[in-house]
């Protein structure tokens, strides 16, 4: 639990901050958790050699802490000790370590990722491990990794599909593979999907939304009204990524949704589309909730919701007619390649 929110403007050493993460009866202090980031050298080589001497209490809280800073603030980065603890010998602990690594684009990950995947012995780690292989899914879609790697990638992925492995597993690969564009995933997901078994019909949904394919819009609006929440809220989840403008009225209801996670889903999906309708709704939102921690991610949506806004303004005055004419009515790419996926 990260002690205090800032950081003191006071001088300190590394030395200083390994003493403070070695004294357990007290709360590790929030002001060293930044000087953490962006690690190398021989402080690193120290963290690595104090990381075994730790409890595994310990281990685990300054990694989540050091998730939910990343997570608030972009500029840190804590990429060598999330690396470190993947070979920590508490599942929970590797499981939260490949997490943290979403972000990172290192292609170096991927072997290390493929091996958890293959190797460990925890059905958690696999699954998050084959969850966290979809990132270079989508960065090879982007031409940010060689085609080779993105082959390689996919192939692991659909290994796991076909292997006898943990059900948990293979519908985090789904998940991960709704990025490719390779023409059997489609099958692949329609498959999960007509099997109607709830947690494939949700993966199915989540892979839907990664897709950038409109051919599976009647199936994410028409899940919108289901009566399983965890299947309207990945089918709200699916609108938003989409952006499927068809579906503004099916989120504007689930705003009213009795379920929390639901609610905060088509939430997020309508400041994804955009609008007028959806902006007035989500203020209203704002205005009805008296939790303070359903708040503050609303305000986050409506913060989201400006920025969809003013890139659409800015795409309409940064391109000229005949350029927004060729975006409106594209020609058949002759390399039949999809458009750029929007990131998650």
């Amino acid at each position: 639990m990260i002690e205090d929110p800032l950081p003191e403007q006071t001088e300190f050493s590394f030395g200083d901050l390994l003493s403070a993460l070695r004294d357990e009866a007290n709360p590790f202090p929030a002001r060293y958790l930044y000087r953490l980031s962006g690690l190398e050298g021989n402080e690193l080589d120290q963290l690595r050699k104090a990381w075994p001497l730790l409890s595994a209490r310990r281990r685990l809280g300054l990694l989540e802490d050091l998730e939910l800073l990343a997570e608030s603030n972009t500029v840190m980065h804590f990429d060598a000790v999330d690396q470190q603890a993947l070979s920590d010998e508490e599942a929970e602990i590797r499981t939260v370590a490949i997490r943290s690594l979403w972000p990172s684009e290192q292609k170096g990950l991927i072997p290390v990722f493929i091996d958890l995947l293959n190797k460990d012995e925890n059905t958690g780690v696999r699954a998050q491990a084959a969850a966290a292989l979809g990132r270079f899914v989508y960065l090879g879609e982007l031409g940010k990794i060689p085609p080779g790697t993105l082959k390689e990638v996919e192939e692991q992925l659909l290994d796991v599909l076909d292997a006898d492995v943990d059900p948990l597993v293979q519908r985090r690969a789904l998940e991960s593979l709704g990025y490719a564009s390779r023409p059997e995933v489609a099958d692949l997901i329609e498959g999960a999907y007509q099997g109607g078994e709830p947690d494939w019909v949700a993966s199915a949904l989540f892979a839907m939304g990664r897709s950038a394919d409109d051919r599976w819009a009647p199936i994410v609006i028409e899940h919108l009204q289901d009566t399983n929440p965890d299947l309207s809220r990945e089918a709200a989840r699916a609108a938003g990524e989409l952006e499927l403008s068809e579906a503004l009225s099916g989120l504007l209801e689930l705003l009213e949704d009795d379920d929390s996670e639901v609610r905060l889903a088509a939430a997020w999906s309508l400041s994804q589309i955009g609008g007028r309708e959806a902006a007035d709704a989500l203020e209203g939102l704002l205005e009805r909730s008296d939790d303070e921690d359903e708040i503050d991610l609303i305000e986050n949506v409506l913060e989201n919701l400006a920025f969809t806004e003013e890139l659409g303004e800015l795409n309409l005055l940064d391109f000229a007619t005949d350029d927004l004419e060729d975006l409106t009515h594209p020609e058949e790419d002759k390399n039949g390649n999809n458009e750029d996926l929007d990131a998650d």
